[in-house]
């Protein structure tokens, strides 16, 4: 009885928990009615004067798998910290998925929105994958309206699907990417021996490398970027 007590007890607090998380989450409806659901992690000292380094990162490609959630709690614990503004968008709302043609479109328009909505640095915005949320990140940053700043990839299972017409839209893109994998991942070596030497051989600035942990090479990368 008291085993069973306790269950409901941790239960109640951790749907209390998830439920005042989604509470912070904002909808912005795109003109062509897909719905996205987001929060905006800013960072300590904020200033609306001031134009910041933006990011847009993902941490899901289903509704099913939607670890949004858990990214906001867990990699970006530290995000205060960053001199960067985070937009961290769930699926879109009713959406089984990110990947469709009208949300692609409703996509262009809700980075509109947030351009609008905060002094975005060179009105060019980073893109962060996690995992299975890789997939939007590496499909949209090649089918946006505006040049993205950078790409930044914690480990990526997507480049099989990517084919010679992606490669040369990446390559149009002249931008950073970075890919981070960590010592679990069982595609890293692989994608070290065929993904970077095919990004390399197109001339485009990338980086891979092996981390201990994903939040602390965001500390790295994103602290670093902030003193540019």
């Amino acid at each position: 009885m008291k085993a069973f007590l306790i269950y409901i007890v941790a239960l109640f607090v951790n749907t209390s928990f998830l439920s005042a998380q989604t509470k912070g989450f904002k909808r912005y409806k795109a003109f062509n009615g897909i719905t996205f659901e987001y929060t905006v992690l800013l960072p300590k000292g904020y200033d609306n004067n001031k134009s910041y380094n933006t990011a847009v990162a993902f941490a899901a490609v289903d509704a099913k798998n939607d670890q949004t959630i858990w990214s906001v709690n867990n990699l970006w614990k530290n995000h205060k910290n960053y001199d960067y503004i985070i937009i961290i968008p769930k699926v879109p709302v009713n959406e089984p998925d990110w990947l469709s043609h009208p949300i692609h479109h409703g996509f262009n328009d809700f980075l509109k929105f947030v351009k609008k909505s905060y002094k975005v640095k060179h009105q060019k915005i980073h893109f962060i994958g996690y995992k299975d949320g890789c997939i939007p990140a590496q499909t949209y940053i090649t089918a946006l309206e505006y040049p993205p700043a950078s790409l930044t990839l914690l480990s990526s299972n997507y480049w099989e699907h990517y084919n010679n017409k992606e490669y040369t839209l990446l390559t149009q893109l002249k931008i950073p990417i970075r890919l981070f994998y960590t010592k679990k991942d069982k595609n890293a070596s692989q994608v070290k021996q065929n993904i970077v030497k095919k990004l390399k051989s197109l001339n485009i600035d990338v980086q891979y490398k092996i981390i201990d942990t994903y939040t602390e090479e965001l500390d790295n990368l994103l602290l670093k970027k902030a003193e540019n």
